[in-house]
């Protein structure tokens, strides 16, 4: 992608650079013939190299300034690729020029931390620790092991709805829990509710407009019992999980699940947490174990005990697992598409969005509030959700429609994205790559936002079609710092798409999917778990399938439906018996770890040595120089603004788009005294974490009148 800005004056380059395309390290420079380009540029270009440039006295002049007619279309970003480049008899400093006043001030290593005896005020970071050289790496000592899936199942519990936990390792389902609670207050019960007491919902559409309007709050709603056919599962950073129920022609919510007992509360103290799992050991949840012809709860089982005489497996409204259901939206809003992103310090804001209504409310994933409320443009229906790295929510339309997006920052913010040159792009399943590209599940298409300007022109990116396909889920996988690919689920196929060498044309283009390999297995939706594997969940009777797929993304194709080994159930061959699935978001969490934000984030702000220089004017940022190891898929973005005080106020702006190659060269514009760098790191595997083992902001001082 075309990054203008990005690469800074500085430096030299003669006459020798006329009339070539050089490459090296990922930029290309396209000189017309009978054009040089200036020292200041050239210099700058060797510096993102990570090469020494020669200078030639003989070029153009113009001090530290670009030629005139070098454009920022002449700047782009590709594949890396080898190079050489000409030296005659001279370098450049770091700053990309000769300017004796570049310096450099190294954060680490050692990096200091807020853990610290005498924290630096300048310095914030999140889930990071220092090993015994003083690099930066991810804290993974509490992270949680993401190793189930979460399948809602909107045919199970006559409609009821239900979600269904699975082991990806072993393909057994160990628990299964409702999809809604009546014991969100402490007053629960399964009584109706009077507003105060009984199946009541934490929070609620009424609730929230009452405290967004500064007014008296009106008494809890009622908890819609039946039916509320889930579809929409997400699992945030602690491994819990948020459901969203459709409720059609009633009353839509949202559920949270706990992921790790430890976050189970005893709500009828009786000294231990009731709560489903497999307790005959057969690798699938009985849900009547009585016989009774009704779903277990404690009394039903109390009344006649199960017949196998092994304690029940499924709690129903009494499980102490399901922590918490919200009311969504006035009465027959349709609650479709799901999504998550960060609220910092590892809590989650869960985005539950209206079909019918197009409109999107922030629920707080601690406490279940309503926090806050975005209306899309008027030609948005979403269907399904997905938040970027940037923080952006899109959502995609059920067939052809328009694919719109919101800023989770500031939801005021709302936008809708240019159509394809042939037709509206059709949407149904929604998932965000590794260079956060859009694609959309039913058209299989790919859309590329243009985000050189922020949030401005996110709605005039390009679009790319996989010709002759269709589907419904859809979701990507990142196999290594640079390859990945998308699996498009459509009915008993899922295509493996090379997301990783389908160049971003700044127009728009159609692809055949001429040579790519499939996995046959049913499928309605498709996920991608933490040892990047894809699993195929259909709707109906078909089983729930696990195909393992190497690093290189080499497939083995499943054994669908299989034999069971002795008394059980689950796992038969590479699937699991089906308990009414409907399911196709991101089910196992990885998107979200993945490409969703970072798992740990560190941050400086860095006051300029020119301050103590009574003759400097100012100060230029002009890189940021880094080494890191980076093992298997893990990454690390590195983002930067500047400003006149000490502490990030309104008149710094927005932190810049995230750059994964060091260094991070910066123009030479408006001088400032401040400066913050933000490092996020990021790894779908907590054995493969990303380390920082060292970081230094290069400034130089301004002079003159």
């Amino acid at each position: 992608m075309k990054v203008p800005g990005l690469i800074a004056p500085g430096g030299c380059m003669g006459a020798s650079c006329r009339d070539r395309v050089r490459r090296w390290r990922g930029i290309v420079v396209r000189l017309d013939r009978g054009r040089a380009v200036g020292r200041a540029w050239a210099g700058a270009l060797c510096l993102a190299a990570g090469l020494q440039c020669a200078c030639n006295q003989g070029s153009l002049s113009g001090g530290n300034l670009p030629p005139p007619d070098l454009r920022a279309s002449d700047i782009e970003f590709f594949e890396p690729a080898d190079a050489t480049v000409a030296s005659d008899d001279g370098s450049i400093n770091p700053c990309g020029d000769e300017d004796p006043s570049c310096q450099g001030q190294p954060l680490g290593p050692p990096f200091p931390l807020q853990s610290d005896p005498m924290p630096d005020p300048g310095e914030a970071d999140s889930k990071l620790v220092r090993d015994e050289s003083g690099n930066l790496v991810i804290d993974t000592s509490g992270t949680p092991v993401f190793d189930k899936l979460w399948i809602a199942n909107t045919g199970d519990l006559a409609n009821d709805g239900s979600i269904s936990k699975v082991d990806q390792k072993t393909i057994r389902e160990v628990a299964r829990y409702r999809s809604v609670t009546c014991y969100s207050l402490k007053t629960g019960s399964t009584a109706a509710c009077d507003g105060t007491r009984g199946c009541c919902s934490l929070d609620d559409w009424p609730r929230f407009v009452a405290r967004r309007d500064a007014q008296n709050e009106p008494g809890h709603q009622q908890v819609q019992a039946t039916p509320n056919y889930p579809s929409r599962t997400a699992v945030d950073w602690n491994g819990d999980l948020f459901v969203s129920n459709r409720a059609f022609g009633g009353q839509a919510s949202v559920t949270k699940i706990a992921g790790d007992r430890a976050r189970c509360i005893d709500r009828n103290r009786n000294g231990k947490v009731d709560t489903s799992s497999d307790t005959n050991g057969n690798g699938f949840i009985e849900t009547d174990c009585n016989g009774d012809g009704l779903a277990d709860n404690l009394a039903s089982v109390k009344a006649k005990p199960c017949v196998n005489g092994l304690p029940q497996e499924f709690f129903g409204e009494d499980d102490e697992c399901v922590l918490w259901t919200t009311n969504t939206f006035p009465i027959n809003a349709v609650g479709r598409p799901l999504a998550l992103s960060s609220a910092g310090a590892g809590t989650t804001s869960v985005w539950a969005g209206s079909y019918y209504n197009g409109n999107f409310v922030r629920i707080d994933g601690a406490s279940g509030l309503t926090k806050e409320e975005s209306q899309l443009p008027q030609a948005c229906n979403p269907y399904g959700a997905i938040v970027d790295g940037s923080g952006v929510l899109w959502a995609a339309p059920l067939g052809a429609g328009k694919l719109c997006y919101l800023d989770t920052s500031d939801v005021k913010n709302v936008g809708s994205a240019r159509d394809p040159q042939w037709e509206q792009a059709p949407g149904y399943g929604i998932a965000v790559d590794r260079d956060q590209n859009v694609w959309l599940g039913m058209g299989v298409s790919r859309y590329a936002p243009d985000r050189s300007a922020g949030f401005k022109k996110l709605g005039l990116g390009w679009w790319t079609r996989v010709t002759g396909r269709s589907g419904v889920g859809i979701a990507a996988d990142a196999r290594s710092g640079s390859a990945h690919f998308v699996w498009s689920c459509a009915g008993n196929q899922v295509l493996r798409i090379p997301a990783s060498t389908l160049r971003v044309m700044k127009q728009d283009q159609q692809i055949a999917p001429n040579g790519w390999p499939s996995i046959t297995m049913p499928c309605y939706g498709v996920g991608v778990d933490s040892d990047q594997n894809v699993w195929g969940v259909p709707q109906g009777g078909q089983p729930i399938t696990r195909a393992l797929v190497d690093k290189k993304g080499a497939i083995t194709q499943p054994i669908v439906d299989g034999k069971p080994q002795g008394n059980n159930v689950c796992p038969a061959g590479d699937s699991c018996k089906n308990a009414g699935a409907y399911t196709y978001s991101d089910f196992t969490g990885f998107s979200l770890r993945t490409f969703g934000g970072p798992q740990g984030s560190y941050s400086r702000i860095l006051r300029s040595p020119c301050l103590d220089d009574p003759k400097a004017k100012g100060t230029y940022w002009r890189s940021v120089v880094w080494d890191a190891d980076l093992p298997g898929a893990s990454t690390i973005g590195v983002r930067v603004r500047q400003g006149s005080t000490s502490t990030p106020d309104p008149s710094w702006g927005s932190l810049s788009a995230p750059v994964r190659d060091s260094p991070l060269a910066l123009e030479r514009s408006i001088p400032a005294d401040y400066f913050q760098v933000q490092v996020d790191f990021n790894s779908p595997d907590r054995a493969q974490a990303p380390r920082l083992k060292s970081m230094t902001v290069y400034s130089e001082c301004a002079y003159g009148g």
